[in-house]
């Protein structure tokens, strides 16, 4: 299928001075998160709003993430994973990721990376205002002097659940009647 190419900051102005360079390959571990100070309520209604729902099963809660995550389907392969974690003082960290859709079963093997911009254009587009928060320092970020290009594959062929889920158990029904008659 497609590929998904994205921008993710490189070389950053943290608020005590320093500079903190992401590497390409901590790209997936290092987080940075925006943070808002604004009502859960109001972000929740943004994120419907640009076209989000609410994820019902199959998510991996972070610690202080503040009830179920948010998803929207990018293109027929990909999809933005949306988190809110509670942070201290009235303030909300938004994660993003980019995955293969949950809707085939390469979802659970597929790599997936952080984002960043696409979640401050939703922001900015809502007039929300934020800062950008280095889990890693533990300090704001100040300015961005430059990005990585990341392009996540796409896989060639990909199978979706619910034909997978119907299908395999007939077919495997059928065998085991085949099976349970020549025994007989």
């Amino acid at each position: 299928m497609s590929d998904y190419s994205f921008l993710y900051p490189k070389t950053l102005g943290l608020m005590k001075g320093l500079v903190d360079l992401i590497k390409s390959d901590e790209v997936e571990k290092k987080s940075l998160n925006l943070v808002v100070k604004k009502n859960v309520e109001d972000l929740v209604r943004v994120l419907l709003s640009e076209g989000f729902h609410r994820l019902k099963i199959c998510e991996n809660k972070k610690p202080m993430q503040i009830g179920r995550g948010f998803t929207k389907m990018i293109d027929k392969t990909w999809e933005m994973h949306v988190r809110l974690i509670d942070m201290k003082e009235g303030l909300v960290a938004i994660q993003g990721e980019v995955e293969i859709s949950r809707k085939y079963i390469q979802h659970i093997m597929s790599r997936r990376a952080p984002i960043i911009y696409e979640i401050v254009n939703i922001l900015k587009k809502n007039g929300i205002d934020y800062n950008i928060w280095n889990n890693q320092i533990n300090d704001y970020v100040s300015k961005i002097f430059d990005d990585h290009q990341i392009k996540l594959k796409g896989r060639s062929f990909l199978i979706p659940w619910i034909p997978t889920c119907i299908i395999g158990p007939t077919v495997g029904f059928w065998f085991l009647v085949r099976f349970l008659y020549f025994i007989s």
